[in-house]
């Protein structure tokens, strides 16, 4: 049974997942030792999976979990993660119904800096989805001979989440990563893993697209000694009109 995280948590009070071990602390947050306790809860209810798709997030009952606000690993099995709260990392305030506030560093887990923070992220992640949006409906802009094979959806593989999963005109997959700002050198192994996940014909040449406002010059070194991979920048343009 999969189930909303939010109706899950709001089935039990506050207190009840304190006892538990599911919620932390004054601030009541998802903290790194909140993983075993919810998935244990989630065990004694029947759910094999929690999410909030409008965020990107999901927690199974056998351990994996999605999050794309981590600062850190952003899919894959809990037992491999060294610091599990990334699998809450800036969610506490929009998954977490009981949250009651606190600085960011205890919404995000150990995530250094000041509630303004976790604002920025939220805003970053909102500004992801609205690019990713405006580029589905205009991928020809990208690449006139690109069609998008995903069925409209980001794509679940292995190493995460893919943005946008396309086909050029003689064939080819193509994987697009979008980035919010600046890209930085993190982003090249990440599209590679979701490069290396998508076909599996050796074969079968695969393509990457990272697509960001603005690029680290070590990620724009690292790009060229992979020929299969290219850079797009995007431009903001506003318009306005009289209402």
């Amino acid at each position: 049974m999969e189930v909303d995280v939010v109706e899950f948590l709001n089935r039990f009070s506050a207190d009840d997942l304190a006892e538990k071990g599911v919620l932390r602390g004054t601030t009541l947050v998802l903290r790194n030792n909140s993983v075993l306790p919810l998935l244990n809860l989630m065990e004694q209810e029947k759910v094999t999976r929690l999410h909030a798709e409008d965020r990107g997030w999901h927690l199974t009952s056998g351990g994996d979990f999605a999050n794309p606000l981590s600062a850190e690993a952003k899919a894959g099995p809990v037992a491999d993660l060294e610091n599990p709260g990334n699998v809450f990392n800036y969610q506490n305030t929009a998954i977490n119904p009981h949250y009651n506030g606190g600085s960011s560093a205890e919404a995000g887990d150990g995530a250094a800096g000041s509630e303004d923070d976790e604002i920025a992220a939220n805003l970053k992640f909102r500004f992801e989805r609205d690019l990713q949006r405006n580029l589905r409906a205009k991928i020809e802009d990208l690449d006139p001979g690109l069609s998008i094979i995903d069925g409209g959806t980001e794509r679940v593989v292995p190493a995460g989440k893919i943005d946008i999963t396309a086909q050029d005109e003689t064939g080819h997959i193509v994987v697009i990563e979008l980035k919010a700002g600046t890209a930085d050198l993190r982003a090249i192994g990440q599209i590679l893993s979701y490069m290396g996940t998508v076909s599996d014909d050796p074969t079968q040449p695969v393509r990457g697209i990272l697509i960001a406002n603005d690029f680290h010059p070590k990620l724009e070194f690292a790009v060229k000694a992979v020929p299969n991979v290219s850079l797009v920048a995007y431009s903001i343009e506003f318009a306005f009109q009289p209402r």
